[in-house]
């Protein structure tokens, strides 16, 4: 047996290795975990950055809406109302609470909420207004934190080994 100060350096050693192990870095290599942080931050900061100079708009007509008024009757000219495009899910409530058990019924349903939702997404634009400047210094963070990140999953070099005293 040594002295007890051998004993204790031997201990921490140990609780230090052991803590090494179970800590592992970003995808389990030693290390990294600090500048995976540091990436994720970046990214993070960059992409709200980006999303922030982005204004959502509403077309005043959708992808069904603008067929159905400018392209299918009188040569352009409007001549339906959009809430025709309700008619589909509204007979199929009507068939619905009539027999839920009519196919039918259900098909309409889904046909018509489809019809909702698309002419819903077919309405947003996206407007961005915003420096050239400003947007390559926000694509150049998000680029920086994404490449921290993957470069965090790295091995790193192993650290040299002290010298016993």
């Amino acid at each position: 047996m040594g002295s007890p100060r051998q004993e204790l350096e031997h201990g921490i050693e140990d609780v230090r290795q052991m803590h090494e192990e179970l800590v592992a870095g970003a995808g389990g290599t030693p290390g990294g975990t600090r500048l995976f942080f540091i990436g994720l931050v970046l990214a993070a900061a960059g992409l709200y950055f980006f999303l922030d100079s982005v204004r959502v708009v509403t077309l005043p007509a959708g992808m069904l809406s603008g067929f159905l008024n400018h392209g299918m009757f009188h040569n352009g000219a409007p001549t339906t109302s959009t809430g025709i495009l309700f008619a589909p899910i509204f007979l199929g409530l009507i068939t619905l609470f009539y027999d839920a058990r009519l196919k039918s019924g259900w098909a309409l349903f889904y046909v018509g909420l489809s019809v909702i939702v698309i002419e819903i997404l077919s309405r947003i634009q996206f407007m961005m207004n915003t420096k050239t400047s400003h947007l390559l210094l926000m694509l150049g963070m998000i680029a920086a934190g994404i490449g921290l990140m993957l470069r965090s999953f790295r091995e790193t070099a192993a650290k040299p080994e002290r010298p016993e005293a």
